[in-house]
């Protein structure tokens, strides 16, 4: 008796084990199928059954499940699972843990480890989507799965770490992207921002050593890069190395001849070694590419202003007895103070608040007796 009561245990037992085997089975059809939400119920209830949790299949068959839910267009299945794509990956790990081998050659993916491949460009995706939608944390946690899940087989994601990099940029968030901008680099990728941000951070830092090996880099792989040049310039500009931003500044302005902003550029470095001729024709060229350019204006007239003052300032030296050399050289500083006014009523009309404009006219109208125009300036002066 106690034999026949033996028996019929281990037979309650078996048909336990094959009803969970089953479920697996069943999910497995279902999945090929297409039956997504009878794949789920029963891959569901193996995942968690004693019997069945301890295969790789049960897991391997979970993540193509889920997987298949992160891609699926039927608005049924979508709300089968609020994140099926951590789902998968948890699944496939766990399939690799118990089987690094597990395959089945009738599935797509036929393998976890080809599934979390597949899986990892659906984070890419995932995350350009919240990033069109401007949420970058979201954006940047899905770069992140892709990087990390790229990492499982020793692979650098320069394309998930290039968009995480540039998150970081958009949320001002420094140090993250100081990370994944110094991993890029050290990928030796070949894109320009990488290289111009990077140095930009570094140089806010106050290492004006690493910004510019960072630069230099970028141009020894990339020597057209226009971007990297003109942060090359930037930085010798910051340094007062006035000759080496100007030449870079003339192989820029071959490279892109309709940039105004190169051309500013020039204007404002030719200001700076005090070469008024062709700080004037390079202001000047930047307004004519770039009509509403204000800084190119305001600068146009300081730099009549700066230089009516220098040449006043050479004329109060003159003995007094050279009467007719200072006459000359008041007519000169008069003239260039007239050239002054039209660029900078321009500047006022492309930025009606700035002050140095308001201020600069109003001193200039004064030197003309002009009291409307004082009075015009004083009473906008007040609004602000």
């Amino acid at each position: 008796m106690k034999k026949l009561v033996l028996a019929v245990s281990v037979i309650l037992i078996s048909a336990a084990v094959f009803s969970q085997n089953a479920k697996v089975v069943s999910a497995y059809n279902y999945l090929r199928n297409g039956q997504l939400d009878k794949a789920k119920q029963n891959i569901d209830e193996a995942c968690v059954h004693e019997q069945t949790m301890g295969q790789a299949k049960t897991w391997f068959y979970c993540g193509n499940i889920y997987l298949s839910l992160t891609g699926t267009d039927n608005e049924k299945y979508k709300a089968l699972s609020e994140n099926p794509m951590q789902v998968a990956y948890d699944a496939y790990q766990k399939a690799l843990k118990i089987d690094p081998e597990i395959q089945n050659e009738s599935l797509m993916p036929y393998s976890p480890k080809v599934g979390l491949l597949i899986l990892g460009e659906q984070y890419i995706n995932k995350g350009a989507d919240f990033y069109q939608q401007q949420n970058f944390t979201e954006a940047i946690s899905m770069f992140e799965m892709s990087r990390k899940i790229s990492g499982i087989f020793s692979q650098k994601d320069t394309i998930a770490t290039y968009y995480a990099a540039i998150c970081a940029i958009q949320m001002q968030d420094n140090a993250k992207a100081k990370s994944y901008l110094e991993d890029l680099t050290k990928a030796n990728i070949k894109q320009g921002l990488v290289y111009t941000q990077l140095a930009t951070i570094y140089k806010n830092e106050g290492d004006s050593v690493k910004a510019m090996n960072t630069i230099l880099k970028g141009r020894k792989l990339m020597p057209n890069d226009l971007n990297l040049i003109i942060g090359e310039i930037n930085i010798y500009l910051s340094q007062g190395k006035f000759t080496e931003a100007q030449d870079l500044l003339n192989l820029a302005v071959e490279k892109d001849p309709n940039n105004p902003s190169l051309h500013f550029a020039i204007g404002a470095n030719m200001d700076e070694f005090g070469n008024f001729e062709q700080a004037e024709k390079s202001y000047n060229k930047a307004i004519e590419i770039k009509p509403d350019y204000f800084d190119a204006y305001y600068n146009l007239g300081a730099l009549y202003v700066n230089t009516a003052a220098k040449v006043m300032e050479d004329a109060n030296k003159l003995p007094i007895t050279e009467t007719q050399k200072y006459d000359e050289l008041k007519t000169k500083a008069d003239g260039l103070l007239d050239k002054a006014i039209p660029a900078l009523e321009k500047a006022r009309e492309l930025n009606q608040k700035d002050k140095n404009t308001l201020y600069t006219l109003k001193q200039l109208y004064a030197r003309k007796g002009n009291l409307d125009k004082i009075k015009e300036i004083d009473d906008i002066l007040k609004g602000l």
